[in-house]
């Protein structure tokens, strides 16, 4: 082999340049998967964190318990203060719902974690008091999240295994 002339370091120069490239394309791939990953955990994390201080929340106040009971069964049963304290729990319950909706739609929330809350929601908005909740106030949510509450959450049957708040169970409609 003799002396490399410039065309030849030129040659040389260009295999190491585009051997950098794809060493970088590959870096940055990788770092977008994992940083994929990374949201997708924040995302479960923050809905299951919303979802646990509101459970938390409603069973620390025993009054707001037995009002939430006894809405979601007959929701003509409860007196104006009490509607109101029954429309302020579940329109917490609905946004957290609706939060989690659209991040399942973006797909930062797993299909399988989704699924869950799909059911816990349809326990709820299943109920006589859900589904008087939901014509009164439906109107405040996104669009494709009422759309989403009207033609699967309400249309679905309920489960034979649900009872919301472990409480009663829902009448088939």
């Amino acid at each position: 082999m003799g002396k490399l002339t410039l065309s030849d370091w030129s040659d040389v120069a260009e295999i190491a340049g585009t051997a950098a490239v794809i060493f970088t394309l590959v870096f940055v791939g990788l770092e977008v998967r994992q940083n994929t990953r990374a949201v997708e955990s924040s995302a479960a994390q923050a809905v299951h964190e919303n979802f646990a201080s509101w459970y938390a929340s409603v069973q620390s106040d025993p009054e707001l318990f037995e009002i939430s009971i006894r809405a979601m069964q007959d929701y003509s049963s409860v007196s104006e203060l009490e509607k109101g304290q029954f429309i302020a729990m579940f329109m917490a319950f609905s946004s957290h719902t609706q939060n989690a909706f659209y991040k399942w739609e973006e797909g930062s929330l797993s299909p399988e974690l989704w699924r869950g809350w799909e059911q816990v929601s349809m326990n709820f908005y299943g109920t006589p008091g859900g589904r008087e909740f939901w014509k009164e106030r439906g109107y405040m949510f996104g669009e494709a999240y009422r759309s989403y509450v009207q033609t699967e959450i309400l249309q679905a049957k309920p489960n034979p295994k649900a009872k919301p708040w472990g409480a009663f169970e829902i009448e088939e409609r």
